[in-house]
């Protein structure tokens, strides 16, 4: 071989090792350098902000279904799935995020809901993934943008439903986040009905759901309502430090704080309980994925995985396939998986929890823990009961100024405001 042929050999192989020691470094190296890549060049005050959505717009919404033909609605909130630094919080005129919602989102995740129940699904200025892989105040102001939108959104779905129909909310990520907070700020009328609240793939510290969301426990049986269902699934191999060390939650005195290894909320989706056996693969009804063909299709797969919640997480037997593949194995749990482990499970539950809450409301009207309200015998005329020498309270003429839950004070007494 000549000695300009053994240079060029000798050239190649140089070039092919560090060809393999740079893509070592970079796959080694990846979660830096999607925070990198991830992270918007300019502050939250400084950089564009996307226009507010107006919610009286039917552009704004994925589905807005306001037929009332199933027995109650679902106000989806979905996760993140905008995967860029451009901005800190999504426009919802995001083509990548609506194709997303559309193909993925809406049959993989929502599906198991809109079985049973009208799909109300806004669109909102989600935070952008960075805001969740750094505690600063860009990130936080990020979050408080979104949730500001989804709050909006959720009251212009309730100026459209009727003043008694059921509702559960729905949140998946970051959407469960905003999903809790909801659940916080409801003024106990609208709580009461509540069919459950299912805020999963989320880290919510126990202590913290009690603290500031009163009235909604965590559902510990299949059919239990006003109660809410949280996890947040991981696997034996996964990394689990940023949902217990370093995800943030709301405060309940105002702002953010991180998990820093307090308890997590963990219901179990095979048993719907909050502590007892784990799930066995058996009990699951059925994994689903996106089918090949059909855009909104997907295919079940029963007896797919165990559900085990272990130090606040819920371990699983299926590995999670995001939907960005270059997420990296911190962020990964930060979007949405492209399977669903519980699909078959949730649609089951979902249907038990609604017929349950119906068969409650026949009962007669509900309190804001999800149960009747006691209904005691009016006593008969002439009665000791009856007699009184207070005078008569009087009469109050509602007109379309006077809420409708004007409460009427006792005569010769001060009025009380009722708690908000």
């Amino acid at each position: 071989m000549s000695a300009s042929g053994r240079k060029f050999q000798i050239g190649l192989l140089v070039f092919a090792v560090s060809l393999a020691m740079t893509a070592i470094f970079v796959y080694a190296a990846r979660d830096n350098l999607i925070r990198y890549t991830l992270n918007p060049s300019a502050s939250f005050e400084d950089a564009p902000r996307p226009s507010p959505p107006n919610y009286n717009a039917t552009s704004t919404w994925i589905s807005r279904d306001t037929t009332a033909s199933k027995g109650a609605d679902v106000f989806f909130i979905y996760p993140t799935l905008f995967f860029s630094g451009e901005f800190w919080n999504a426009p919802t005129s995001n083509s990548a995020v609506s194709e997303r919602l559309t193909r993925i989102v809406r049959p993989l995740y929502a599906g198991p809901f809109e079985q049973w129940a009208n799909l109300q699904m806004p669109l909102y200025r989600q935070a952008a993934p960075y805001s969740f892989m750094s505690g600063n105040e860009n990130g936080r102001s990020a979050r408080l943008l979104a949730y500001s939108d989804v709050k909006r959104a959720f009251d212009a779905y309730l100026a459209k439903a009727k003043p008694d129909r059921p509702f559960i909310i729905a949140g998946y990520g970051q959407g469960a986040m905003y999903g809790m907070k909801l659940l916080a700020e409801m003024k106990p009328a609208i709580k009461a009905r509540l069919v459950a609240a299912y805020l999963l793939e989320t880290a919510i510290p126990t202590e913290v759901m009690t603290t500031m969301v009163k009235g909604v426990p965590l559902c510990d049986s299949p059919d239990q309502t006003a109660c809410a269902i949280i996890w947040h699934s991981t696997t034996q191999n996964a990394r689990g430090d940023l949902p217990r060390e370093n995800a943030l939650v709301w405060r309940p005195s105002g702002g953010f704080d991180a998990t820093r290894g307090r308890e997590l909320a963990c219901v179990n989706p095979l048993t719907w309980t909050i502590s007892g056996r784990a799930g066995s693969p058996d009990m699951n009804l059925g994994a689903a994925r996106l089918a090949e063909y059909g855009p909104r299709e997907v295919d079940t797969t029963p007896a797919s995985t165990s559900a085990d919640c272990w130090n606040g997480l819920l371990f699983t037997d299926i590995t999670p396939e995001p939907i960005f593949l270059w997420s990296g194995p911190r962020y990964r749990e930060l979007f949405p998986s492209a399977v669903n482990p519980f699909y078959d499970d949730i649609k089951d539950n979902v249907r038990r929890r609604i017929e349950s809450y119906l068969a409650l409301q026949s009962m007669g009207p509900l309190t804001a823990t999800g149960e009747p309200q006691p209904v005691t015998d009016a006593p008969l005329a002439g009665s000791a009961e009856t007699e009184s020498t207070e005078a008569p309270a009087p009469e109050v003429i509602l007109d379309e100024n006077t809420p409708a839950a004007a409460e009427v004070p006792p005569a010769d007494s001060t009025p009380v405001t009722a708690p908000r």
